[in-house]
């Protein structure tokens, strides 16, 4: 970078108190590792580095990198939304992921009902973990994009609430006073260099070791340096360490152990102080810039509402939620710093909490001229008081001392006396009567000032905060997948479970033709795909399961009343037992659907089973297996009898032969449903 070349451009911003570089290349190695040691950052985002505050380092290193600085163009609100408006583009993106993979995880169970197991036994196992770790990592994933989008949404809202609430003029109020106290801290710095530039002057006095040794002994850390031999030769006894050291020790003793002569201690000195207060004054011009800046933005803004107000005691001031009574008025070089309350906790409140006011009337001076009025001081011995002369009195350490308000009693009135802690004796608070002094008995109880009134205050009411959390209708399907993974997607072992798919069930159930109030029967429910269709219907369902877990599944399911939906509200009560083994414990029913299980002829030991729980009049419908043993027992018994193509069940992992058939109670006509409907 040749001399006359600048890096880009330097701002500065009094409302943030942040040095900006904007770059016009890419920085080489060295310079940027220069820029990052004097503390600025890289936002990529903006483009630009920026350091976290105003030093004379880092001003001086821009005006070197930069020429000059100037002032920021985009105020504190501007930078604020643009950065929100990148936390929105940081949200919408993430909203969009977690969007994505919330349809890819309703893709994969799509066959799966919500919170329900996967059924392995009857294919492939290794497919049916496959699937349930690709769901149970889908869930996690769009969960996980979920709340990042919700994270950066709220960033957005932060970043605009604390650029508006620094701009409040009782945050500016307070800033004010931060900027007071370090200008106070550089001033006193810069102070006590000056006067030992004084002192090392000396008024062109010869300076002895002695009085550089005096002069020394108040140096601070400025003026600690290492004294190697190479700059500063010395003979023995004179000390060889060559580490930091303070002017002090450096001198010696003695000119015979001194490190340095008197003259180089003066020069160090001088060379150290001055440096100092040349860094003070730096600093205390930015502060009077900047103390210059936000007290014109506080007037521009109208100024503090306490500012408004002639504040007296007696008045009320309104703070926080409260109105409170003020007891005095403290002020700092003529204008109001704090007013002084009977607030039960913080009793001094600063002007910029101030909000309201109002002013005291004659009566309310009379309250607070009571209520702050001391008692009287007395002086009396009485049991308990420790007698003591004025001398010892006087001679007792003043913060262990004091005078303390005893209340009233039936004779007499609130007064105060003297009292003081030791630590040794009982009680540790002695009262004291000094014997020396005049006695002052205490006053006699009067009605008049007996009491003193307790000076008001009001509490605030403001509208009750509704706990019912707002509704988020883009948040749903992810807090139903969060319910759900709490859960997790449960694997259960259960051998020949041949789930009846949709559009088999929803065929039988056209057959079985169930009427409202219904007593239905399912004996071997496994994943209640029989119960799916009958969920629109105003009926009573008895299911029958024997495998524990699926029957605690249809439980969480079924039993909650309307399975976590808006359908129509159904009553199902789930039985975990083997079928064969029930009699008439389940009692009797209108309408029994059914898929039994077909390994050694099941099917036709559970429906020959089933029919002795028919009501009068009642129908069931069975799947059984289309084979030999089937058709000469059962199609005897069925009303009506269908054979289904073959492969009807491949899906569920079985390619056996199934039929269907319709089985009516005697009293039932005989009025069997056209074929072919489905199939």
């Amino acid at each position: 970078m040749s001399d006359n070349e600048f890096i880009g451009t330097a701002t500065y911003s009094p409302e943030d108190n942040k040095l900006r570089i904007y770059p016009n290349f890419r920085l080489p190695k060295d310079l940027y590792q220069r820029v990052r040691r004097a503390g600025f950052i890289w936002a990529p985002k903006q483009e630009l580095f920026v350091a976290p505050m105003w030093t004379p380092h880092r001003e001086d290193l821009l005006i070197e990198l930069c020429g000059e600085i100037g002032d920021e163009d985009t105020s504190l609100v501007d930078r604020a939304e643009m950065r929100a408006d990148r936390f929105n583009d940081y949200s919408h993106k993430r909203f969009d992921e977690a969007n994505r993979a919330h349809d890819a995880v309703e893709r994969i169970y799509d066959h799966i009902p919500l919170g329900q197991p996967i059924i392995v036994g009857h294919h492939s196992e290794r497919r049916a973990r496959r699937d349930a770790e690709r769901i149970e990592e889908g869930m996690r994933k769009a969960i996980s994009l979920w709340q990042t989008s919700q994270y950066w949404t709220m960033r957005a809202k932060g970043a605009l609430r604390h650029a508006k609430y620094n701009e409040l003029p009782a945050v500016r109020a307070r800033r004010i006073k931060t900027i007071e106290a370090d200008k106070r801290k550089q001033e006193r710095t810069k102070g006590d260099s000056e006067r030992l530039l004084t002192a090392w002057h000396n008024d062109g006095n010869p300076l002895t070791h002695e009085r550089a040794r005096a002069i020394a002994n108040f140096e601070r850390l400025n003026t600690h340096r290492c004294y190697p031999l190479a700059d500063f030769p010395r003979n023995p006894p004179a000390s060889q360490y060559e580490g930091s050291m303070g002017l002090w020790s450096a001198l010696g003793d003695d000119t015979e152990h001194a490190i340095i002569t008197p003259e180089q201690a003066q020069q160090i000195a001088l060379k150290a102080h001055n440096r100092t207060v040349d860094h003070c004054l730096r600093w205390i011009e930015h502060y009077d810039n900047r103390l210059i800046y936000e007290r014109s933005m506080i007037e521009d803004q109208g100024g503090l509402a306490a500012e408004k107000f002639d504040i007296q005691p007696g008045g009320m001031i309104l703070t926080g939620d409260q109105w409170v009574t003020v007891l005095r008025v403290n002020k700092s070089n003529g204008a109001i710093c704090s007013v002084t309350t009977n607030a039960k906790y913080v009793r001094i409140k600063s002007i910029e909490t101030i909000k309201d006011y109002r002013p005291p009337t004659d009566d309310d001076r009379l309250q607070l001229k009571k209520a702050t009025t001391l008692a009287p001081l007395c002086n009396y011995p009485s049991e308990g008081f420790k007698e003591i002369t004025k001398a010892e009195w006087k001679r007792r350490y003043p913060d262990g001392k004091g005078t303390r308000e005893l209340e009233a009693t039936a004779t007499i009135a609130p007064h105060r006396v003297r009292y003081f802690y030791t630590m040794y004796a009982t009680p540790a608070i002695q009262q004291v009567f000094i014997t020396d002094e005049k006695r002052k008995d205490p006053p006699p109880l009067s009605a008049a000032g007996a009491v003193k009134p307790d000076l008001p205050t009001e509490r605030v009411t403001s509208a009750p905060i509704s706990s019912t959390p707002q509704s988020n209708p883009q948040a749903e399907p992810f807090e139903a997948m969060r319910q759900t993974l709490h859960a997790g997607v449960k694997v259960v072992i259960a051998s020949q479970l041949f789930a009846t798919s949709s559009d088999k069930a929803a065929y039988m159930v056209k057959l079985l033709d169930p009427q409202p109030g219904n007593d239905i029967l399912e004996p071997q429910a496994g994943t209640g795909a029989l119960i799916n269709p009958l969920a629109d219907l105003s009926c009573w369902i008895t299911a029958v399961e024997i495998n524990a877990a699926l029957a605690d599944q249809l439980r969480t399911r079924w039993e909650t009343g309307n399975n976590g939906t808006d359908r129509k509200p159904i009553c199902v009560k789930v039985v975990c037992a083997d079928f064969l083994e029930c009699n008439g414990n389940l009692g009797k029913f209108d309408r029994i659907i059914m898929n039994p299980p077909f390994v050694n002829a099941g099917d036709i030991k559970h429906i020959t089973h089933a029919i002795g729980f028919l009501k009068p009049g009642g129908r069931l419908v069975a799947l059984c297996a289309n084979g030999h043993r089937q058709r000469e027992q059962l199609k005897p018994l069925a009303d009506y009898w269908e054979d289904l193509p073959s492969g009807s069940f491949s899906e569920q992992g079985t390619n056996v032969d199934v039929a269907l058939l319709v089985i009516n109670a005697a009293t039932q006509p005989n009025k069997p449903p056209e074929p072919g409907w489905l199939f």
